[in-house]
């Protein structure tokens, strides 16, 4: 791939994920004031039923309508396959099916042509179906103004619960919006 190639990808790549988790300017502040209580409910232990991106992912879109919200336990690690992890903005983020594993096998040679080569492809795909956007709601169902990591104490690579309700959307993403969250205790990277 060459380096125009190399720029338009991650260009398409973050336009994408801006449209996905939506622009919006900063409303709020990036830390919680002092004696306030977080708007969303931080969950002091696991829910039950809990199960991964790629199985919620498989059930909904054998639905009739997987673009209904239905409700779901998600447990998945923060992280993504490529670019943007947090909206800097707001209290979305990307999580991962905890079985996901990056290829070790890459293609750098310049000739090579990933939008062409099917090795790419199929992990590009895998990749898109391993992953879940999400977005923090408070009790007003409305997305607080601040980053999701500061919001919720977690950083990449930390396992989430995640309770509420999710959808296949019109892009063919896994659309999480939570309303409870289970963080374990085990920290980063468990």
């Amino acid at each position: 791939m060459n380096v125009y190639q190399n720029c338009w990808s991650l260009g398409t790549m973050i336009t994408v994920l801006a449209l996905l988790l939506g622009c919006q300017g900063s409303l709020g502040t990036d830390t919680p004031q002092a004696g306030t209580t977080p708007p969303f409910t931080l969950l002091k232990e696991q829910p039950s039923e809990s199960r991964g991106v790629l199985e919620i992912r498989s059930e909904l879109e054998e639905r009739e309508t997987p673009d209904e919200w239905t409700e779901i336990v998600l447990v998945g690690r923060i992280g993504s396959i490529e670019g943007e992890i947090w909206d800097p903005n707001r209290a979305a983020f990307v999580v991962l099916d905890e079985s996901y594993v990056e290829p070790d096998q890459t293609h750098v040679s310049p000739q090579h042509d990933a939008d062409n080569c099917p090795f790419c492809r199929a992990n590009r795909k895998k990749a898109f179906a391993s992953s879940a956007l999400v977005e923090i709601l408070d009790a007003d169902g409305q997305i607080p103004a601040m980053h999701a990591g500061r919001l919720l104490g977690v950083d990449e690579g930390q396992t989430v619960v995640l309770q509420g309700r999710g959808r296949i959307d019109a892009l063919g993403n896994l659309a999480v919006r939570a309303t409870g969250v289970y963080v374990p205790k085990e920290g980063v990277g468990n």
